[in-house]
């Protein structure tokens, strides 16, 4: 500061001295006109200098709160990334003792089982009965109850869209979590909608259209497994295709007597 007050005040005293001497007399200085120029030259570049610094500086804040941002922007997705891994969903992949890997985890394999085909009370749910159970309170046998039963594909010649099991097969299933933390099924499509990812592709199923026990329909999987120890014929509770019913249901779209696919999705 003290340099630029004084290269200013001699700039200042040379313009002057300049503006007052004859023209004559200036032209025979041209050792002071040079060195006014010099100083003026340096002058100049001391307050680009002084600009140049200021500029640093402002740029150098700045980047200091840029990193700030990035830091903060940094953490906070941490904190989602911790979130989404405590959260999600979960959903049953009925006929299958494995989950399909697309971010999901195993959280425990079991087998499909329900009330009598044939019962007209009871529960109407599917259940995936976990493989190893464990008992509260041992308490005696008793009529006055609900009673669960494992299930069975009831599949038959050309109405069996599987490959992979046949008539009277009993039913797996698995319980899968996603980290994704909403899940769905629909029915009457093979695939998605843009946005979901697909958990897995199946067929629906329910019970018999003319049994006393009602049940709710689940998706089994395109490419089901059975149980290895499948026992035959039981009757319990029983898994039939379910086909399209046309009337109310529009056709078109909807195909009559054609067998409905099912999917999985999770967002």
């Amino acid at each position: 500061m003290f340099l630029i007050l004084c290269s200013s005040f001699v700039l200042l005293i040379a313009g002057v001295y300049l503006q007052t001497i004859p023209e004559s007399k200036a032209n025979d200085c041209p050792r002071f006109d040079y060195e006014y120029k010099l100083l003026e030259r340096l002058l100049r570049i001391e307050f680009a200098q002084r600009e140049s610094d200021a500029t640093i500086e402002q740029l150098h804040q700045k980047l200091k709160h840029l990193q700030t941002d990035v830091t903060q922007n940094e953490e906070i997705l941490r904190l989602i990334d911790n979130k989404a891994n405590g959260f999600g969903s979960t959903y049953v992949r009925w006929g299958r003792t494995t989950c399909s890997g697309n971010g999901t985890e195993l959280v425990y394999r079991g087998f499909a089982s329900g009330s009598h085909h044939s019962y007209t009370g009871s529960a109407a749910d599917f259940l995936c009965l976990s493989e190893e159970p464990s008992w509260g309170k041992t308490v005696g046998g008793t009529t006055e109850a609900g009673f669960l039963f494992g299930a069975e594909y009831e599949i038959i010649g050309g109405s069996n869209p599987f490959s992979t099991v046949s008539k009277n097969d009993d039913v797996p299933c698995c319980v899968c979590k996603t980290s994704r933390t909403d899940t769905l099924m629909i029915p009457g499509r093979k695939d998605c909608y843009p946005g979901w990812t697909t958990e897995y592709t199946g067929y629906l199923m329910s019970g018999y259209h003319s049994h006393a026990g009602a049940t709710n329909y689940v998706c089994v999987d395109e490419n089901p497994e059975a149980r290895p120890e499948s026992s035959g014929s039981i009757d319990g509770h029983l898994l039939y295709v379910v086909q399209v019913s046309c009337g109310s249901l529009p056709c078109p779209p909807y195909v009559g007597s054609q067998v409905l696919a099912c999917v999985i999705c999770s967002k």
